[in-house]
Formats: structure tokens, sequence, C-alpha cells
């Protein structure tokens, strides 16, 4: 029950916190209004496509690790005009420099990658603290996100869901980044 409350305490301090940070809080922000950027990730992950500006970098660290398999990637998410610009890199005990998987450019209207969808699905697990291992770590200047599983039942539900948020954006799914997809014969 203190887990709940503490969670909903939580959830209620980030909604607070992001409805009195978006009003600017000087009267140079007022000035320089064209060249602010009010993005910020905690409360406009959802709508991060049409949100964020030219001055926003989203940075995503993914741990791929499970079991004896060691991998991670990074992600760079800017904007340019009405595009958005994802660059994915890799790499893993095989491959230990980091190489680009791909570089995609996406509407800012775009209604196939619901990658803000996906943090919202796993918002509970910003909370997790301690002995749980952190999975993903989203930041955009000094705003961050991070969140943990717990157990490998947890860590591989995220994975799965990461996986199928990931390959709405690269089917292509080059180097099985996003798992492998299973053939089963007919």
């Amino acid at each position: 029950m203190k887990k709940l409350v503490t969670k909903i305490l939580f959830l209620a301090f980030i909604a607070i916190g992001c409805q009195e940070n978006k009003q600017p809080n000087s009267d140079m922000a007022k000035i320089n209004n064209s060249k602010l950027s009010r993005f910020e990730l905690r409360c406009d992950y959802n709508d991060f496509k049409t949100k964020m500006t030219e001055l926003d970098t989203i940075k995503i660290s993914f741990n791929h690790s499970v079991c004896t398999y060691e991998g991670y990637e990074r992600i760079e998410i800017t904007k340019q005009a009405e595009l958005i610009k994802i660059k994915s890199e890799f790499k893993d005990i095989e491959n230990p420099e980091w190489h680009l998987v791909y570089s995609k450019n996406i509407s800012t209207t775009d209604t196939i990658w619901k990658f803000g969808d996906f943090i919202e699905r796993n918002k509970a697990k910003w909370t997790k603290k301690g002995e749980n291992r952190r999975i993903i770590q989203i930041s955009n200047k000094t705003d961050t996100i991070k969140m943990r599983t717990d157990g490998l039942v947890e860590l591989n539900r995220f994975l799965t869901d990461y996986y199928s948020t990931m390959k709405e954006l690269h089917p292509e799914n080059k180097n099985n980044i996003y798992g492998n997809d299973i053939m089963v014969p007919e």
C-alpha cells in the first residue's frame, strides 16, 4: 500500500511540476521567446514530435543485455523544420565499437512510431530505485527519465514492448537488434 501511495504522489508531483514550469520564469524569456525551447521531456514525452524545437536533442541509452548477451544502443533524436531525425548506433561483445544501424527522418505529424505511448505504458518503471536494473535512460538537457526492471520476466516483457515499438520505426531490423522474428513452418 505504501508503494502505491508513493507512486501516486510521485506522479502527482510530476503533473504539478509540469503545469508550473510551462510559464516562462523571467522577463528575458518573454523577450527571446522565439529562441527558447519550452519542451520538457518529463511532461511532453507523448507529444515530443510536435513540442520539441531545433534547440532540443533527445538522447536514449538502451541496455539490450539479457543473461549472457551484452548489447547497447544509443539513439539521438533531433528536429529540423517539420522533420524528426532519428539516428541509432549499436555495439555488443562481438562488435565493441559503436556502429550506425540506421538514420531516419519522419514527419512531425507521423502517427506510426508511437515512442511516447511506449514511455506512457512504462511510466511505473520511472519510480523504481535501488537494486533494480536500469534498462533505459532518456534525456534532453538536464531533464531525464530512467526506467528500471526487476527480474527476468519483467525485463523480457519490457524488451518485447520496446522491440515492437522500435520495429514501427525501423521494420528492416538490421542485425536483429530489435529481436529475432520467429518463423513458424506452415
